[in-house]
């Protein structure tokens, strides 16, 4: 499989001659051979198009989150500042994107609600409960979740 500035190349002498992107992928090594059946894998070519240009699936999103909101300047600065995407995606969905400048001081962290109950309880009490001890941080999150929202693995407070 070519690869770098290889792939690339190939690719732009290809497209001159006029190829398909069928016969690019298996020219470039983007194929597997099954008996007398060849599977075009055409997801490898292409990330490894976007790989040799320097674009990222993480910069893909990226740039279509902001081209969804191009008048909100907070989804910028979150993205600067390492937030991730999903989570501001997450935050969008619960609160709307006109309360994302409430995001820093709502975003508590990517884990489930019983994990979160279990930091939280954790850090605040400091508590060492000892291995024996069951406690049913599920039940303890359901009591949170006045306080708290749970969106695809983001934890947010409603208290912003």
């Amino acid at each position: 499989m070519l690869k770098g500035q290889e792939l690339l190349n190939a690719v732009s002498l290809y497209t001159e001659q006029g190829l398909s992107r069928t016969d690019m992928a298996i020219k470039c090594g983007y194929c597997q051979v099954e008996g007398n059946n060849t599977k075009v894998l055409f997801t490898a070519f292409y990330e490894a198009i976007m790989d040799a240009k320097g674009i990222t699936t993480a910069q893909v999103e990226k740039d279509t989150l902001i081209e969804e909101y191009p008048d909100n300047d907070n989804i910028q600065q979150l993205i600067d500042d390492g937030y991730d995407v999903d989570a501001i995606k997450a935050f969008i969905e619960l609160y709307g994107e006109e309360n994302l400048e409430h995001f820093d001081e709502s975003y508590q962290g990517e884990m489930s609600g019983a994990e979160y109950a279990e930091q939280l309880i954790t850090d605040c009490y400091s508590l060492d409960i000892p291995a024996f001890v069951c406690v049913d941080w599920e039940q303890t999150w359901n009591q949170l979740s006045y306080d708290y929202d749970e969106q695809d693995g983001y934890i947010f407070s409603r208290h912003f």
